[in-house]
């Protein structure tokens, strides 16, 4: 997912590991989701690191976030005898 100015200047993009919710959301009603600039870091900062953005969102009672099979534990039980080692 890019991020855009008005003017469609590209700014930078959206983490891959939140990229399904902020679909999902925006998907929904695309004006509850907001980007804004939080710090534009000087020279020589790298241009992929130029910018700090903050995102908010509002989202219904029945959204989860983080809930997708992305999020899910990858070994659901731990065996005690591994655990305690």
């Amino acid at each position: 997912m890019l991020l855009c100015t008005e003017d469609h200047y590209i700014v930078g993009y959206c983490p891959r590991y939140i990229v399904d919710d902020v679909f999902k959301l925006k998907n929904k009603n695309p004006e509850l989701v907001k980007v804004h600039v939080e710090r534009v870091n000087p020279v020589p900062t790298p241009l992929q690191l130029r910018l700090l953005c903050n995102m908010t969102a509002e989202w219904h009672e029945d959204f989860r976030p983080f809930s997708s099979w992305e999020y899910q534990p990858l070994v659901a039980d731990i065996p005690v005898t591994y655990a305690s080692s």
